[in-house]
């Protein structure tokens, strides 16, 4: 008994349902492996940006630090700011090898009408940064009002270096424009860097209202000296509060644990629904063709080629269904990636889809396997069916 032949020749005899289940499956998979890509990719990016911040002590205004570090890194709104006499006292301190102060605030640029967020930076910020690489020439001066771009920033307003750049901010109630020169663009870092546009930061001290220069001070401590001592002798510093790089990371891990877990849920859930639908699926299909199961058994066919039959349809479909799925994922995945950044204004860059050939390969073996055993209890059905009933009945 040629069983793949049959197996073939009952799934063209049904196209309808062959095609309708292949698409059922897809559909699951299609879901299963854009939500177990995204999970993975994320964590992997907001990882390597984290990774690159090349910082050892962020240096934040009183309030919740991860929030004002995640603000910082992602061009966000931070209303509260320090002051220069802090940051002197910071840089007093003997354990202390860089320190670099950060300002930010939202900004429109023209041309282009470009909405983005403008830091305020020293040249210090390249020590710490090393993924940094400048084309063009460094600010003339420390108050110089002139600029460097991101290499995103660049491309999107198309502007070339010497350029004037008109920039508008909000401050309070009113919008105030000044013009700077670009000096210098930022090769890419693959990190939200490449879509900001950088000032010196004693110009932003001339723009900004007094008291409101500095946001956030990113600092590296000296070889040899403990870098948990040095962010508690901070700490003492009035309104001034630190977070670590070591501290970032763990609660980052953490946030990302419980995450993971409610997406690995999710998909738990996902198999679960597409699991059930295929043995409902092959239960419909078992009472359809009673006759044609009984006439086989009729003519010699065994309970284990029955059961191999119904498997090896199982496995087609399954397999098929997979393809199709991982095609659907893979091909969406840029536009949901679209959807998630629109969604999650702080995602970090890069790609936020993780899959590889491997992935990919597990992905259909671990389908058509647990298809297969999903079949197993039909198919113990279907091995009851009586010849004798079926030929009685017609």
């Amino acid at each position: 008994m040629n069983i793949p032949q049959f197996a073939y020749r009952s799934l063209f005899i049904r196209k309808i349902r062959t095609i309708l289940t292949i698409i059922g499956v897809a559909i699951v998979l299609a879901v299963f492996f854009t939500v177990y890509t995204f999970s993975t990719g994320y964590k992997r990016a907001l990882q390597n940006e984290y990774s690159s911040f090349g910082i050892n002590i962020l240096a934040v205004p009183k309030g919740c630090p991860y929030e004002a570090t995640s603000l910082l890194m992602h061009g966000g709104k931070i209303d509260k700011s320090m002051s220069f006499e802090q940051l002197e006292e910071i840089r007093k301190n003997p354990g202390v090898d860089i320190v670099s102060p950060i300002h930010i605030h939202h900004a429109k640029l023209q041309p282009g009408s470009f909405e983005t967020a403008l830091y305020g930076i020293e040249e210090t910020m390249f020590d710490l940064k090393s993924e940094w690489k400048l084309d063009g020439e460094h600010f003339s001066k420390d108050d110089a009002p002139e600029a460097y771009l991101g290499s995103q920033a660049r491309h999107n307003m198309g502007i070339q270096l010497g350029e004037n750049i008109d920039i508008t901010v909000k401050l309070g109630e009113e919008e105030k424009t000044f013009q700077v020169k670009l000096v210098g663009s930022l090769q890419q870092t693959g990190t939200s860097d490449d879509n900001f546009i950088f000032l010196p930061i004693l110009f932003i001290k001339t723009i900004v209202p007094p008291g409101h220069t500095i946001k956030g001070i990113a600092i590296r401590v000296k070889d040899g000296f403990s870098i948990g001592t040095i962010a508690e002798e901070i700490n003492q510093i009035p309104d001034v509060q630190t977070v670590t790089y070591k501290q970032v990371q763990y609660t980052l891990n953490d946030l990302l644990d419980t995450t993971t877990q409610l997406l690995n849920l999710a998909m738990i859930f996902t198999l679960l629904i597409g699991i059930i639908g295929l043995i409902n699926t092959i239960f419909m299909s078992i009472e359809d063709r009673k006759k044609e199961l009984g006439m086989l058994k009729a003519i010699g066919a065994s309970n284990q080629d029955i059961i191999q039959m119904i498997m090896t349809e199982t496995s087609i479909l399954v397999f098929i269904g997979s393809i199709v799925g991982i095609i659907m994922a893979i091909s969406l995945s840029k536009t949901l990636e679209l959807f998630i950044r629109k969604l999650i204004v702080s995602a970090p860059p890069g790609q936020l889809s993780h899959f590889s050939p491997v992935m990919i390969l597990i992905t259909i073996l671990a389908s058509v396997v647990i298809g297969t055993l999903a079949s197993i209890i039909p198919c113990i059905t279907a091995t009851k069916i009586s010849p004798m009933e079926v030929i009685r009945n017609e």
